[in-house]
């Protein structure tokens, strides 16, 4: 997170404690547990504002931004983590379906585990590759308004960096359009994470072809094993957000086909970009 403040970045950054440690090991009741303090991040979360075309481009910009600042991150804690949340174990949903009771939904699943296990698992190897943020939504992107008079939300910060791994840069983008898509709960925001993701990193095209499966295989992803997590403790609610919006978002992305929501993508981003 220091590499992240370099570069201009607000996140919470790590303080060291009076033996100049950024944590320690620390025995609280009958347990020991690792301690540290990070820097608060002023603002609101992204989740709520008012929204704006400007505050989903900013969106698009902001993480291929964090990309960018992430790519010389050499630790091996984050290059070997894997964790059921990457996109690269998708496949592994397989495990959890049980949880989906209702059998439309269950289907569309099962439609998307197919088409990713046939269209991006035996491709991996041609996709760019780095460290990511991993999980680009709404309640951990920051916004404030530049000053007391601002009408206007921009983005500020970012928050929580635990699913932090070495994956595949489609993979960061599909998760920010997901989540973005989510929280406007229409499908053409998407366009608008595009133009300003494109605005620091071209999208190749090989990554524009399977940008709708990998979208929709991170809403399986948060639908699953979100209903699985809240089997295990009922009183994560928090993990449930997803659930109000996600099926709607879902069926009505996989109803699309490949080329006509990308060719809407497109045009949203070249409309937003020509009148800015």
């Amino acid at each position: 997170m220091h590499l992240l403040q370099a570069q201009h970045i607000i996140c919470p950054v790590p303080v060291q404690n009076i033996f100049g440690k950024y944590q320690s090991l620390e025995k609280i009741g009958d347990g020991k547990h690792i301690v540290r303090l990070l820097e608060y991040v002023p603002g609101k979360v992204f989740h709520g504002v008012p929204h704006t075309d400007r505050l989903f481009y900013e969106a698009g910009t902001f993480i291929a931004q964090i990309d960018s600042a992430l790519k010389t991150i050499r630790h091996q804690g984050i290059l070997k983590r894997q964790s059921i949340w990457m996109l690269d174990n998708v496949p592994q949903l397989k495990d959890f379906l049980y949880v989906i009771k209702d059998e439309h939904h269950k289907d569309i699943i099962e439609q998307v585990l197919e088409a990713f296990e046939k269209r991006i698992v035996p491709n991996l190897a041609q996709f760019d590759k780095g460290v990511i943020y991993g999980d680009f939504n709404e309640h951990n992107i920051i916004v404030s308004r530049k000053d007391e008079h601002a009408k206007e939300y921009e983005i500020s910060g970012i928050i929580d960096f635990g699913d932090s791994c070495y994956s595949l840069y489609v993979f960061e983008l599909a998760i920010a359009m997901a989540y973005m898509m989510l929280e406007s709960n229409d499908l053409d925001t998407g366009g608008l994470v595009m133009a300003g993701y494109s605005m620091l990193r071209v999208i190749p095209q090989h990554e524009k072809d399977v940008l709708r499966v990998a979208i929709a295989a991170r809403l399986c992803q948060s639908l699953v094993l979100g209903l699985y997590t809240s089997t295990v403790d009922e009183s994560n609610q928090y993990i449930l957000s997803t659930q109000a919006r996600g099926w709607k978002i879902l069926e009505a992305l996989w109803a699309e086909k490949d080329k006509d929501i990308l060719e809407r993508w497109e045009k949203v981003a070249d409309e937003y970009l020509t009148r800015s």
